[in-house]
């Protein structure tokens, strides 16, 4: 498990753990828990990969499996995440002799550690690896009772503005929106919920969600693509996406998508 403040370099970190076990024939898979920078899959999901090649980056790897969590933040729904990064965990354990999971970058402040000694505790891994510059992570591995390697931040990690972070975003939901199609589905015949909320709910269709960001999920709960809502009205939802699979669950998000899919505002 790589633990570490954003920029200090995780996920090169594990890419080179990747690529150091495929070299020994290690069967290896990697678990991107970062909802806000993901590699894998798409901003504000999880996703787990096997690597079958030498790989430059996270972005090589293609999405196995992946939960939808909803926001870019795992502050918001924390336990959500503890229980997806876990669940994925446990799916691919027979098939790999190695996992590796590359966190968030949410390592500050009470509830930080919090999240992330939760998820330590589900976990329970073999080796941890902490990434610091100073004493950041002291809160959480001081409290941690795995074995843990503690690493200098790599000084080659440059520090990205928030704007920056934010194009990154939309790259990343432009990646998996590429040649989108409408896809109408009958709120009688799929559940319609908000990302924090574990239930199916009536949506007030005064508000037609133009714009939100939406996981399509099957009937295990696992993402079948991302989408955006293009309203909700007279009981169907109409929403651009690239799957032609109907969903069992279509799940509403926090954030907010433009056409050209650029981030233009949070649900409250």
């Amino acid at each position: 498990m790589v633990l570490g403040d954003v920029d200090v370099g995780k996920s090169t970190l594990s890419t080179y753990l990747a690529n150091k076990c495929f070299d020994q024939g290690i069967r290896t898979s990697i678990i991107d828990g970062d909802v806000g920078q993901a590699d894998i899959g798409p901003p504000t999901t999880i996703s787990s990969s096997t690597v079958s090649n030498h790989i430059l980056s996270l972005q090589d790897l293609k999405p196995e499996r992946s939960y939808f969590i909803g926001d870019t933040s795992p502050s918001s729904v924390p336990a959500k995440l503890v229980q997806s990064i876990t669940h994925l965990k446990d799916e691919i354990a027979t098939q790999s002799d190695v996992t590796t999971v590359n966190t968030d970058g949410w390592v500050r402040g009470e509830e930080a550690a919090s999240y992330k000694l939760q998820l330590l505790n589900s976990l329970q891994p073999n080796l941890v690896l902490g990434l610091s510059s100073n004493s950041e992570l002291d809160p959480i591995l001081e409290q941690s009772q795995y074995t843990t390697l503690r690493l200098e931040a790599s000084p080659f990690a440059r520090t990205r503005t928030r704007e920056e972070r934010k194009r990154t975003r939309e790259e990343g939901y432009r990646r998996f929106l590429q040649n989108p199609k409408h896809l109408d589905l009958n709120l009688n015949t799929i559940k319609l919920r908000t990302f924090n909320k574990p239930r199916q709910q009536r949506i007030d269709q005064a508000s037609t969600h133009r714009g939100t960001l939406a996981g399509l999920l099957d009937e295990k709960e696992m993402l079948l693509a991302i989408g955006r809502i293009v309203r909700i009205r007279n009981s169907t939802v109409r929403v651009t996406t690239t799957t032609e699979t109907r969903p069992r669950t279509v799940e509403l998000g926090a954030v907010m998508l433009s056409s050209r899919f650029e981030e233009v505002g949070y649900e409250p």
